[in-house]
């Protein structure tokens, strides 16, 4: 029974599922369901990640910045900065150390339907070598 669940597929509700799967494009992931059969819904990804979006339908304004923040992993933070800076993206870089050994960057940067996207990095080692 405990590979019964295999996958998971969140759906984030926006104002604009176009707007918001062109600024996942610009870290990397594609469109990997946009079709007739659910209008309003598409769905970015590659293959390890995918999630969808969605026409926002009933929420009020604002309510998915007050109950999610999306975190994916990145293989390289300084790419995620390039693409910040070339596309004009406010962003704010943090880096954690949970660990002597153990140092990791992440950016937090808001799509375009407000929702804090933060892209967190693998481990750099120990701060200052």
């Amino acid at each position: 029974m405990s590979d019964l669940v295999t996958k998971f597929h969140p759906i984030l509700y926006v104002s604009d599922p176009a707007k918001e799967r062109d600024f996942y494009e610009l870290f990397g992931l594609r469109t990997t369901y946009e079709g007739p059969e659910y209008a309003g819904f598409l769905a970015v990804g590659n293959d390890a990640v995918e999630f969808g979006l969605s026409a926002q339908r009933s929420s009020p304004p604002g309510m998915v910045r007050k109950v999610v923040t999306w975190q994916l992993g990145v293989s390289d933070v300084d790419a995620v900065i390039g693409v910040c800076e070339r596309e004009g993206l406010h962003y704010e870089v943090t880096t954690e150390q949970p660990a002597t050994d153990w140092c990791y960057r992440t950016v937090a940067v808001r799509s375009p339907n407000d929702i804090e996207v933060l892209f967190e990095g693998e481990n750099e080692g120990a701060l200052g070598e």
